[in-house]
């Protein structure tokens, strides 16, 4: 293990250089693939190390690792899977298969940078990732990629807690860029007990303009809150803990880019006892000729107009 630190500017100062969100892509519904005989051989002896068993139907039902999700998901990022500075895999539970899959960029993608992982975090591996991301950016770092991996392959019979369990395989990637318009702003996850995180929560949006910001919960900030949740607060469901959150930001990232939105995410780890949170500014697109259902005249017309 090593720690790195950020450098200092030439005045002195650590950055920080703001993060921009440039685009979100997400893919679900990824086929399948069997278990190979000698997969069935590892993951017996792996449990068995620990005293435990290799669920066979759990093998029988098959797998998509992360290296599935992430090759299916890089067509989709419009243009920026040619190149980054750095990668980061965030999960909550662990891949269906042995390996790293951020290796695989090094053959997919043309200009590669440093990969790492986050993991054992729960809830919170994401808005990790993202302050991590904050501060590699002070080291000129311009298009790093944030991938939140679900694989919902349980391969044991032991129980699995509620709020990391996974029911869909899915993928959601953020592509941050120096030169994109949209505004990220990170923290570093925070201990809160759990009496104070409705609190904590209620704070955070007490803090934006009434009216002007899409607040979405997470599952484990929905759970802590329960009765309490304040008022206009989008509930996430539980099922996608790595790729939930960022799963609506995904589904609303066009509609929001045309009008422009501030949304503010955050989620609470119980395990963890940890409050994270970003704020993303949506800014509106610039309007294209003829958005607005208005007839755009073309070379030949434009000749005969006076």
């Amino acid at each position: 293990m090593y720690i790195t630190v950020s450098r200092p500017a030439d005045d002195g100062r650590a950055g920080p250089q703001e993060l921009r969100l440039a685009a979100v892509a997400q893919r679900t519904g990824i086929d399948r693939r069997e278990f190979r005989p000698q997969d069935h051989d590892y993951f017996r002896d792996l449990f068995g190390t620990f005293g435990l068993t290799a669920d066979q139907e759990g093998l029988a039902a098959g797998r998509v690792s992360f290296t599935d999700l992430v090759a299916a998901v890089l067509p989709d990022l419009n243009g920026y899977d040619n190149r980054f500075d750095l990668a980061v895999m965030a999960s909550a539970a662990p891949d269906a298969e042995p390996g790293f899959p951020m290796c695989f960029l090094d053959s997919a993608v043309p200009d590669a940078g440093l990969v790492f992982g986050v993991a054992d975090l729960g809830l919170l591996g994401v808005f990790t990732a993202l302050w991590l991301a904050e501060n590699r950016s002070r080291l000129d770092a311009r298009r790093i990629l944030v991938f939140a991996l679900d694989q919902a392959s349980v391969l044991h019979s032991e129980p699995v807690p509620a709020h990391l369990r996974v029911t869909e395989d899915a993928v959601t990637v953020l592509v941050l860029d120096a030169d994109a318009a949209h505004r990220v702003e990170t923290a570093q996850p925070q201990p809160v007990p759990p009496d104070q995180v409705p609190a904590c929560w209620s704070a955070l949006l007490a803090g934006e303009r009434p009216g002007a910001v899409t607040a979405l919960a997470g599952p484990g900030l929905v759970a802590a809150c329960g009765d309490r949740l304040p008022a206009g607060t989008v509930a996430v469901p539980a099922g996608r803990p790595a790729s939930g959150i960022w799963s609506v930001l995904a589904a609303e990232w066009d509609g929001w880019r045309r009008t422009g939105r501030r949304v503010l995410l955050a989620d609470y780890d119980p395990e963890l006892g940890r409050f994270a949170h970003c704020a993303i500014t949506v800014e509106p697109d610039p309007a294209e000729p003829g958005a607005d259902g208005a007839h755009v005249a073309d070379s030949e017309e434009q000749e005969k107009l006076p």
